[in-house]
């Protein structure tokens, strides 16, 4: 049993060396990145807590305004015809 594992290995072997020499050099690349990436991440973690923080308080007033846009729908459109109205009453004060 171990020959036949031995045969199976030994190829997969020959395809992970030179891969292995292709990883060499970036991890050399990389390990300064995470010395300058850690530092970071303790800066952010309190961060993406006090997102978490603000997403719990903002959810429940995102139901309560999707609960009003019915309501407010009728009354834009009410108030659309007024605007051109207010517009011109505007621009007549600002002149005087």
């Amino acid at each position: 049993m171990e020959v036949s594992l031995n045969s199976e290995v030994e190829p997969l072997n020959s395809e992970v060396a030179p891969l292995n020499s292709e990883v060499a050099p970036l991890n050399s690349e990389v390990a300064p990145l995470n010395s300058e990436v850690e530092p970071l991440n303790s800066e952010v973690a309190p961060l993406n807590s006090e997102v978490a923080s603000l997403n719990s308080k903002v959810a429940p007033l995102n139901s309560e305004v999707a609960s009003l846009n019915p309501e407010v729908a009728p009354l834009n459109s009410e108030v659309a015809p007024l605007n051109p109205e207010l517009q011109d009453q505007k621009f007549k004060t600002r002149n005087f």
